[in-house]
């Protein structure tokens, strides 16, 4: 996946998915401070909702390794 550009959570599914993981959420950096918004964790996602990742954010996943 590339950051900048809108994806949805399915996508971001299935590429975890491509590498044996489970996509479970993601952590958008930009709202580490901000406890209205979770402080940008957000876990099981609406998954039709297009989200655009910047390079410093992280997808939470289950994986065996």
């Amino acid at each position: 996946m590339k950051t900048g550009e809108p994806v949805n959570f399915y996508t971001v599914r299935e590429a975890a998915r491509q590498k044996g993981e489970v996509a479970l959420g993601y952590r958008i950096t930009a709202h580490a401070n901000d406890a209205g918004r979770a402080y940008g964790v957000a876990v099981n996602p609406d998954k039709s909702r297009p989200i655009t990742f910047a390079e410093r954010d992280r997808i939470i996943v289950l994986a065996e390794n």
